[in-house]
């Protein structure tokens, strides 16, 4: 019943006098046009000389994301590497399990958890202005941006509209629905923005989830370009998830959907699922000044975090195996940029500097419901993280058509790790991060540019975890070290008219002390280790245009070579079944697919009325370490339609609308079940064909 509530809302407010206002709907900005912030300063996305792509508010809105890792998707560059959470890599470089790029709220980091690569599931997709995805290794936002940066911008109030308001509701597939409802606007000085949002689903395996958010923002604004504001969230999520399904493929035959499954063939007892809650809240103070001449922006933040994650998959075939997790997080950020436009005859300069402080400390603490007395020593660990980071940045622009960016970066990072052991750890690391990027503007709507550059990654408190538990001396946490990228890329940007807007861009990387899983001689996990070296190459294209008036388009497509170039990995050989080590020098890295493609087409029949339907391609990747096992090309097809009237807008999309069997295979060692048989590989399965219905309005 909750589901309709906010449909009947919808209704009502519908049917009260004076809301009777057209809704005004924006011609499309050409995405080349807009002005982005997830670089050093604001510029339109032609002019930076990196790759970045765009997701506006209204494009999550017409592909009816669920969340914004099924966003990302869409984007060249970023692989779905999900299995049990949402996770997913740009252009190949999250190691498996924990990390990836770094994600921003409104420029400001959200180290989340000690995984660190689950925060996508947190924020609802309608308070979210548009999300900013960089893939070139940009040193604007420290240690991590070697793996990307994702900035999420959210909504805010306009000055110029007093009131505004808008309420969603959808239902779908897997008995999933989703509400939202928001208002904003501006009084004299004062802009105001308040949504909350609720979200809910049984699941493809009847894995449950639900999420509810809520978002105020509020500001006052000194000036047209003076700006203080406060932004405020809670969020809460609840997801119960199936365990990978690992003895032999018959059980994701048999029981594909199911969230429970017998052990293995012979043996009905049922392996059961996780459930995992958690609660995140923030406080952000903000100040920003866009003058001509000076531009400066800062903001302090805190953000709480609560997790109790409980390991049920043992519930009924090892009882005494099950635990809890109970996981607290605080973390205070304070970080500013400032610069000042300079016209020096001929040339303009424009330098800038910034900084950022960034505290967190995390703590865990596990229990064994079933088996009180068990030692946790090596599970309750906590960590103080502390990282602090300068960065100086220079544009010179030579008349019209040459400019040339350049900057430093200097990080130092500080961690502490203590278990109950007691392991303890006391680390401290200075990195210097750099880059080049010159440019040549070919015309005004054409650019071309070329960029050099160092960057790291820094490890997260769960790779720190691991190597405590499980290292022994062949991983100590103390030898971990942040992955080092160089990076060579160039890109040619033209916004040539409205049918065609292209951006083609290719990049070399080459890692040093990249992270993978490492296995010792009896085959036990020990955690994640600086396994090797590694390099990266590639092929972005976007493009979109919308040529007629019945007619638009998007393509995004990706050519990726990833492999290791030094290494070495303990994998199980075929087909005895035998543990060896084997040198991974030109070995593809695994699970990352060569191609992947999204191409899709718009169509305008009639006013109000639009169709668009996706082909969204994913090529095979490798499963193992040594490319033996390889899973094969997938294809999926979503669909949507939508018509807009006045203030509503009504839609039914459709995604995988073939129903696409898709799962995420793992096993890097290249295990078999025995020697002579099968690939004893974990399957994660994915989602099938969902069917949704929904309305909005807004006024």
């Amino acid at each position: 019943m909750r589901k309709w509530i906010a449909l009947s809302v919808i209704l009502a407010v519908a049917a009260l006098p004076g809301f009777s206002v057209a809704q005004d709907y924006d011609e499309d900005i050409p995405k080349l046009e807009e002005v982005v912030v997830t670089a050093t300063r604001k510029m339109k996305m032609l002019d930076t000389p990196a790759s970045i792509s765009i997701i506006t508010a209204k494009e999550l809105e017409e592909m009816g994301a669920k969340n914004i890792a099924e966003a990302l998707r869409k984007i060249p560059g970023v692989i779905d590497k999900s299995a049990k959470q949402d996770a997913i890599a740009i252009r190949g470089t999250q190691s498996s399990m924990a990390g990836g790029p770094v994600i921003l709220i409104d420029g400001v980091p959200q180290k989340i958890g000690d995984y660190r690569y689950d925060q996508f599931g947190f924020i609802p997709v309608s308070q979210i202005e548009r999300i900013e995805v960089l893939r070139s290794a940009g040193i604007a936002y420290g240690p991590g941006a070697a793996r990307g940066v994702i900035n999420v911008i959210t909504k805010k109030g306009r000055r110029d509209r007093p009131f505004e308001f808008d309420a969603g509701a959808s239902y779908g597939s897997w008995d999933t629905h989703n509400e939202y409802a928001g208002f904003w606007g501006g009084i004299d000085r004062w802009d105001y923005f308040l949504n909350a949002a609720n979200y809910s689903t049984k699941g493809y395996e009847d894995e449950e989830q639900d999420r509810r958010s809520a978002l105020l923002r509020l500001g006052y604004n000194l000036s047209d370009r003076t700006r203080f504001g406060v932004r405020g969230t809670l969020m809460r999520n609840e997801h119960d998830t199936a365990y990978g399904l690992w003895k032999k493929k018959w059980q994701m035959e048999s029981y594909r959907r199911d969230i429970h499954f017998p052990r293995s063939e012979t043996d009905p007892t049922l392996v059961w699922h996780n459930e995992d809650k958690q609660d995140v809240s923030s406080i952000a103070l903000e100040f920003s000044h866009n003058g001509s001449k000076l531009f400066v922006a800062s903001n302090a933040s805190w953000t709480g975090y609560d997790e109790e994650y409980k390991d049920l998959h043992q519930r009924l075939t090892s009882p005494k195996k099950v635990y809890f997790d109970d996981k607290g997080q605080n973390t205070y950020t304070l970080t500013f940029s400032g610069g000042y436009h300079f016209d020096l005859a001929k040339v303009s300069y424009t330098p800038s500097i910034g900084f950022n402080l960034e505290d967190l400390g995390f703590d865990q603490r596990r229990t064994y419901p079933n088996d009180p007395t068990k030692n946790t020593d090596r599970y309750d660990f906590e960590v103080d993280e502390r990282q602090y980071g300068f960065i100086w940045d220079n544009e010179f622009l030579f008349g019209e058509t040459w400019s040339l960016n350049l900057g430093a970066r200097v990080d130092r990072a500080e961690i502490r790790f203590e278990d109950k052991v007691p392991n303890k750890l006391e680390q401290e690391r200075t990195m210097y991060s750099w880059y080049m990027a010159p440019s040549y503007r070919l015309s005004k709507k054409a650019n071309i540019y070329a960029s050099v550059g160092r960057n790291f990654w820094f490890p997260t408190p769960r790779y720190y975890a691991w190597a405590a538990e499980r290292g022994g001396d062949l991983n100590r946490p103390e030898d971990l070290r942040p992955e080092e990228s160089f990076t060579y890329e160039v890109g040619y940007k033209h916004m040539l008219n409205k049918g065609l807007n292209v951006a083609l861009t290719g990049f070399f990387t080459r890692y040093k002390d990249k992270f993978a899983s490492y296995y010792d001689t009896s085959g036990t996990w020990r955690g994640m280790k600086n396994l090797g070296e590694a390099e990266m190459k590639g092929i972005e294209l976007e493009a979109d245009g919308r040529p007629f008036a019945m007619f638009g388009y998007r393509i995004a497509a990706t050519y990726l070579d990833a492999e290791w170039t030094k290494g070495q990995v303990r994998i199980y050989e075929h087909p005895s079944n035998l543990r060896v080590m084997k040198d991974l020098s030109g070995y593809e890295i695994y699970g990352i697919p060569k191609y992947t493609v999204m191409a899709g087409v718009d169509l305008y029949p009639a006013q109000g009325l639009k169709f668009s339907l996706d082909m969204n391609y994913y090529g095979p990747y490798y499963v193992d370490y040594i490319d033996r096992i390889k899973y094969g090309a997938k294809t999926t097809f979503d669909a949507n339609i939508s018509y807009h009237l006045k203030n509503w807008k009504f839609w039914v999309l459709g995604k995988n609308i073939l129903d696409e069997e898709i799962e995420r295979v793992i096993n890097p060692t290249g295990r078999l079940t025995a020697a002579n048989g099968e690939y004893d590989n974990a399957y994660y399965i994915q989602d099938g064909r969902y069917i949704e219905v929904g309305v909005s309005c807004r006024f």
